[in-house]
């Protein structure tokens, strides 16, 4: 697999496009094959200007896990993410009036995807770097479930949803009912996927459990099929 950066963002049909957006291109990290796409729709509300970004990189977790110590790659991780939102606050700038955000951001490792939820403004930039550090601990303590993780959710919360559909859940983009999010929470509660089953992993604590959690795909499954 090669180091890649992948972006999308979605705009009206007739909407305009981020105002700077070639230069955007040009100032991402050239050691990364980048993809930006803009996807048009008729839906009005949110999710419009907001960036999904995946970061693909050429090892995997518990690689990461076994060598950040020795050769820094933990701290290039993080570096490569300060350097895109950098570029991005320039393009955000420019681009006031349409109120873009980050609406998450995914790291794909070799042998599993991180995905972290922008829970409040600037959240994943303010949080990402010690985020890594911890989920490193974290895989090294437990290798047993980490080595089958095919993602893992930052952060998710143990709070009931309007609809009554899932107690363990991310924040979800239509009818959330908690009412603030803090920076504790990237730290507190991690979903974590296997081939075949779910834990919710108690930060804190040190514990896993097998639970049952919604992302957002798999809650409006849940929603429409009652």
């Amino acid at each position: 697999m090669y180091k890649s950066i992948k972006i999308e963002y979605w705009t009206l049909p007739e909407g305009d496009d981020f105002d700077g957006i070639e230069n955007f291109v040009k100032e991402i990290d050239k050691d990364y094959f980048l993809t930006v796409s803009k996807k048009r729709t008729d839906a009005l509300g949110g999710g419009l200007y907001d960036l999904v970004i995946e970061i693909s990189e050429d090892l995997s977790l518990m690689e990461l896990t076994k060598s950040y110590i020795q050769d820094g790659v933990k701290l290039y991780i993080g570096y490569q993410a300060k350097e895109i939102y950098k570029v991005i606050k320039k393009l955000f700038e420019k681009n006031e009036d349409l109120h873009p955000t980050v609406e998450q951001i995914s790291v794909k490792f070799k042998d599993c995807k991180v995905i972290f939820y922008e829970v409040y403004e600037n959240g994943i930039e303010e949080n990402f770097e010690e985020v890594i550090t911890k989920l490193i601990q974290v895989a090294s303590e437990q290798k047993i479930i980490l080595k089958k993780a095919k993602e893992i959710h930052i952060p998710i919360f143990n709070h009931k949803d309007s609809n009554n559909i899932c107690k363990y859940r991310v924040k979800l983009n239509v009818d959330e009912n908690i009412s603030e999010f803090k920076k504790v929470d990237y730290l507190n509660l991690w979903g974590i996927k296997t081939k075949k089953k779910e834990f919710v992993y108690n930060v804190p604590k040190g514990k896993l459990k097998k639970k049952k959690f919604c992302t957002q795909e798999s809650y409006d499954d849940l929603f429409y099929s009652v």
